[in-house]
């Protein structure tokens, strides 16, 4: 049978005038929906705007809750842990506000200038070597060293808009307050969240409740091996930068440890910036970070993150690169934060569902 005659069959058996109905209530729906966008915008945000700290409260229990119950494990009750933790929490804030804010506004106009001095030196050195004049090579340093500059040039406009910057932030500070409050409620109510979370999840169905724990499981192994992860990126980077001398070492090791966020490249992108800011320093210097680069990223890739992970959590490189662009593309810059938990919630649902397919079970919870 042809391939034209197996279409045919296909949809003279599968389509039906009841399927045609539901298909084009479906596009009546989608149309009433894209006519009324407006109103339903209005909507959507207005409900986020209420249960905005609700989330984000949620999110911040979500990930201190295995400390917490580390402790209770060890016999540091629920009453002491959660605000020795919150207290640890806000130092650690305030000694980076305190150690980084004032050291970023000071050294960032010298950290562009360093970024511009590594980019002409690249240009120089390819132009000197090479003696290749290509267009497309003036127009890529030309334009680098533009933005560049124009960067620079918004540095005193956006530091004497700082005052009103502060004062359209009031909102998200208030924001920022109720949902740390609310945070630690949560915190102390964690384990009845968790109990009406398992049961609302069992009145919905059991593949329901299978699926949400599951994805409960590898969400909690990232963000606990996330932030081991981050640790000790900052304690290695540190100490490279530190050990070369570079100027804005503790920048630079905030951002790396942070850059895991993004996998892949958020850690390129800050690495290719610490090597321009550092090609002002001695050839030498320059020449053993890049080698030491190299070396960390190897190993911190192919011995601590598979010590860090779970076997479970496996990352395949090539989904975590495709799931950042298509969450930065539709989401923007929070896309890159929820780029790999979307993609382990989908990785989680679609393994379920094969394992329901190829293991059903009845009402009881048995293997049929």
């Amino acid at each position: 049978m042809s391939l034209w005659n197996r279409i045919n069959e296909k949809l003279t058996n599968d389509l039906s005038v009841h399927a045609l109905m539901r298909l084009v209530l479906l596009l009546l729906v989608v149309l009433l929906l894209q006519l009324t966008s407006g109103f339903w915008k209005g909507l959507v945000m207005t409900v986020w705007s209420i249960i905005r700290p609700f989330v984000f409260g949620f999110v911040i229990a979500y990930i201190i809750r295995d400390p917490i119950r580390f402790g209770e494990n060890h016999g540091i009750s629920r009453r002491i842990s959660v605000p020795v933790l919150y207290i640890i929490l806000f130092g650690l804030l305030i000694w980076l506000g305190a150690s980084l804010v004032p050291v970023l506004f000071s050294r960032l106009s010298d950290f562009l200038n360093s970024m511009i001095g590594g980019v002409n030196w690249i240009y120089d050195f390819l132009s000197e070597h090479t003696g290749a004049n290509y267009a497309w090579m003036n127009n890529f340093f030309s334009t680098s060293i533009e933005t560049l500059t124009d960067m620079q040039a918004l540095l005193p406009g956006f530091s004497a808009a700082i005052p009103d910057l502060l004062t359209s932030f009031i909102g998200t500070f208030v924001t920022v307050i109720l949902s740390i409050v609310i945070s630690i409620f949560m915190c102390f109510e964690w384990e009845k969240i968790r109990y009406y979370t398992v049961v609302y999840s069992l009145r919905i169905s059991r593949r329901f409740y299978r699926v949400l724990f599951a994805v409960n499981d590898d969400l909690s192994d990232y963000i606990r091996s996330l932030i081991i992860l981050m640790a000790v990126r900052f304690v290695e980077y540190s100490m490279l930068y530190l050990g070369i001398g570079h100027p804005d070492w503790l920048i630079l090791a905030i951002a790396t440890a942070v850059s895991l966020i993004m996998p892949y490249i958020g850690p390129t992108a800050v690495n290719v910036i610490a090597i321009l800011s550092a090609l002002q320093l001695p050839g030498s210097r320059v020449i053993f970070l890049i080698a030491m680069i190299c070396l960390l990223s190897q190993l911190d890739e192919y011995v601590i993150t598979p010590m860090v992970h779970s076997r479970n959590l496996n990352l395949s490189p090539l989904w975590t690169l495709f799931s950042i662009f298509c969450a930065s593309t539709l989401f923007g810059l929070i896309g890159f934060v929820i780029a790999v938990p979307s993609y382990l919630i989908i990785r989680v649902i679609i393994r379920q569902n094969i394992q329901e397919e190829a293991f059903p079970e009845d009402d009881n919870g048995g293997t049929q």
